[in-house]
């Protein structure tokens, strides 16, 4: 406790952000598998996509995301896929996270329907790997990311926690 002021003094920083990348990730219809015994899994195909921001590339059509469909909890996303820089460099992603909205709203982006983003909470924490040099500051810090579902796919803004 700090004795002039009465309040206790911080001992770490606080984080901030840094906008670092944005995604823009296009998928196929879902791959239903079923009531697994905690929620409808299913696999979203991801096909294409761009990557703008501190890199600029295209996602290469070789992931997908594997979700946990929940109507009153949230849906669990892992999503595995990779990029390549208009270098000619790759990056694999692995980003998990949750999105969470109300029953009427979730069902609703299940059907692949439209919905306004203040609607639904959808956070993921994107890890990266690479064998570029240029690019390992992807592999130093943890990334955040904030995401919008859309019919034909997702857009994530990509955060460094500085």
């Amino acid at each position: 406790m700090d004795e002039d002021s009465g309040t206790h003094s911080r001992s770490a920083l606080e984080p901030t952000l840094e906008h670092v990348l944005d995604l823009e990730i296009e998928v196929e219809d879902p791959i239903e598998i079923g009531e697994t015994g905690d929620g409808q899994r299913r696999i979203i195909p991801i096909v294409d996509g761009t990557v703008s921001g501190r890199i600029e590339g295209h996602v290469i059509p070789a992931g997908a995301d594997y979700q946990l469909f929940r109507v009153d909890r949230p849906t669990e996303l892992v999503a595995k896929y990779a990029f390549e820089t208009d270098d000619g460099s790759r990056v694999y992603v692995e980003n998990r996270g949750i999105r969470y909205a109300p029953p009427e709203t979730k069902e609703r982006l299940r059907d692949g329907k439209p919905v306004e983003p203040d609607e639904v909470y959808f956070q993921s924490t994107p890890q990266f790997e690479t064998a570029d040099p240029e690019l390992e500051w992807l592999t130093q810090s943890i990334f955040v990311a904030s995401g919008i579902r859309q019919p034909n796919g997702v857009k994530l803004a990509v955060y460094r926690v500085a």
